[in-house]
C-alpha cells in the first residue's frame, strides 16, 4: 500500500517537473529557419565573395539543436563568374546568457560543389586553371555566433563559419561572416 501511495505521489510531481522543464516553453514550436547574408574569404582565391545561406533546424532543448543548411558563395575571379554550393548538417550548441542574448557554436559535415563559367585568362596564378583540383568534395564546418532575440519568433544573428574541405579544391578553406534573421515557428 505504501508503494502505491508513493507512486501516486510521484506521478503528479514528475508531471509538474516535466512541464516546468519543457523545451518549448518560450517558443511556439522547436522548429526554426534562418536566412543570412555576408562576405566570405577563400584560401586559394584572391578576392572575397558574397555569401547567402538558409538553415532549418530543430531545438531539442534550449541548449542543443540539429540543423541542415544550404550556402551559396558567388563572385568573380580571374574574369569569370564563380559559384560554390555547400550543403551541410550540423549540431548546434547554444549558451543563453540572458532572455534575449545567446552565444552558439555549430559543428558539422557537408558537401561542397565549385563551378565557374566564362573564359579564363591564362595566367600563372590562375588556380581555376588547375584541373587536378576537386570540384565536388566533402567538408567539415565550425561556426561561432551570437543571437539577439527581438521577440518570441524573431532573432538577429551574427556568425563566423569556417568550411574546411577534406581534399584540395579550387577554393581551399572558406571563412564566411554572415548576418541574418531567424524565425522560430
Amino acid at each position: 500500500m505504501k508503494r502505491v501511495l508513493l507512486v501516486l505521489l510521484l506521478i503528479p510531481t514528475a508531471l509538474v517537473l516535466a512541464d516546468e522543464t519543457s523545451t518549448t516553453s518560450n517558443q511556439s514550436s522547436p522548429v526554426y529557419i534562418n536566412l543570412n547574408s555576408g562576405i566570405s574569404a577563400f584560401q586559394n582565391l584572391p578576392t572575397g565573395e558574397w555569401t547567402g545561406s538558409i538553415n532549418a533546424g530543430y531545438n531539442f532543448n534550449p541548449y542543443f539543436a540539429l540543423e541542415g543548411g544550404y550556402t551559396l558563395l558567388a563572385g568573380s575571379e580571374f574574369g569569370v563568374t564563380t559559384s560554390t554550393n555547400l550543403f551541410d548538417v550540423a549540431a548546434k550548441g547554444t549558451l543563453p546568457l540572458s532572455d534575449i542574448f545567446a552565444l552558439y557554436g555549430r559543428a558539422g559535415l557537408g558537401l561542397g560543389m565549385n563551378a565557374w563559367s566564362g573564359t579564363l585568362t591564362n595566367s600563372s596564378d590562375c588556380i581555376l586553371c588547375n584541373s587536378s583540383l576537386s570540384n565536388n568534395y566533402g567538408l567539415g564546418l565550425l561556426g561561432l555566433g551570437v543571437s539577439f532575440s527581438l521577440s518570441k519568433h524573431f532573432d538577429l544573428r551574427l556568425e563566423d563559419t569556417a568550411y574546411i574541405p577534406f581534399v584540395n579544391t579550387t577554393t581551399g578553406a572558406i571563412n564566411a561572416v554572415t548576418f541574418g534573421t531567424q524565425y522560430n515557428f
